[in-house]
């Protein structure tokens, strides 16, 4: 190939990764503005009156939330609160021992069962002569 062949063959490829490279640039200059643009944008917002108060709402919330928490602990709900959760625990925990041994009943109801089925299919085979 002649060097005016291979200079052509080349030419739309380095043009191509020129114009790659333009537009890398570009949208690497279009992300940092857009960065900077939304730090200063958060920076106005966190020196506002608007976000000051806001923040400062906030803490209030927070704090009347933990004493009405506090009150409810120590007060008369607080204990008829606990009252209800031990007797809860309780009929939960008897529930369970039921149900275990409802399970361990049904269980031996079935073996019983199976036992049963076991027999009649032995006197079965036995009066067909060995099963047939």
């Amino acid at each position: 190939m002649s060097e005016e062949n291979k200079n052509k063959g080349n030419k739309p490829e380095n043009e191509f990764s020129e114009k790659a490279n333009d537009l890398m640039g570009k949208g690497k200059d279009f992300v940092d503005k857009a960065e900077d643009c939304l730090e200063e944008t958060v920076e106005k917002v966190k020196h506002s009156d608007a976000f000051g108060k806001i923040a400062g709402l906030f803490d209030k919330v927070e704090d009347f939330m933990e004493n009405k928490s506090e009150e409810f602990h120590k007060g008369e709900m607080g204990a008829k609160f606990e009252t209800f959760k031990e007797k809860t625990e309780d009929q939960a925990g008897e529930l369970l021992r039921k149900v275990k041994e409802a399970g361990l009943k049904i269980g031996e109801q079935i073996d019983e069962s199976i036992e049963s089925f076991k027999g009649k299919k032995d006197r079965t085979r036995n009066e067909n002569g060995g099963g047939i």
